[in-house]
């Protein structure tokens, strides 16, 4: 292990360092995604209440999506209160990943939330991520979107008659992250 330590140091180019996710600049951190914010399950009502109230983001309004389109007159409608519009709301910068997938390759898509969506909530089989202001909307498209991520997010999820991610293994996610917003742009 530490020849292969030596070696990994050899071979990084000046003004880059070997770390858990791979070879970045020197000036880049790497953190924990439950560093840089908040996971929250979506909402899971009754049947009853489907098809009357307010707009409610589905799996399949996300699914494969990068970006979802905010504009979007087509979205179901879920009888919800003020208290859990207020606690599963949708706001600009908010990624929704999938927490349960048939295949593995569904689990922990994502999708940006890119404009916010007033009176919307979310549904129980997505986990939304808040993040504190710290990444620009393009790098986290980016960053759950690259190949590095999604292996150490499958290498993370379990696997049942689904395969699944939860809140405790997304937190633990780490990304390489440049501190200045401009750079991550």
């Amino acid at each position: 292990s530490g020849v292969r330590e030596l070696w990994a140091k050899y071979l990084v180019r000046a003004g880059y360092k070997q770390t858990e996710v791979g070879v970045i600049p020197e000036e880049w951190e790497v953190k924990q995604l439950a560093e840089l914010g908040d996971f929250k399950n979506g909402i899971n009502k009754a049947k009853e209440d489907f098809g009357r109230g307010f707009p409610f983001v589905n799996l399949m309004d996300v699914f494969g999506i990068p970006r979802m389109n905010a504009a979007r007159a087509d979205l179901g409608l879920l009888e919800s209160t003020a208290a859990e519009r207020k606690l599963y709301d949708l706001r600009r910068g908010d990624v929704l990943f999938v927490r349960s997938s048939v295949k593995p390759a569904g689990v922990g898509l994502t999708s940006l939330i890119p404009d916010d969506l007033p009176e919307t909530v979310f549904s129980g089989f997505l986990i939304r991520f808040r993040d504190d202001g710290l990444i620009d909307d393009g790098f986290k498209e980016h960053c759950f979107r690259s190949e590095g991520f999604r292996s150490r997010l499958l290498a993370g999820s379990t696997v049942s008659a689904n395969t699944n991610i939860n809140q405790q293994a997304l937190s633990r996610l780490e990304i390489a992250i440049p501190q200045d917003l401009s750079e991550q742009r």
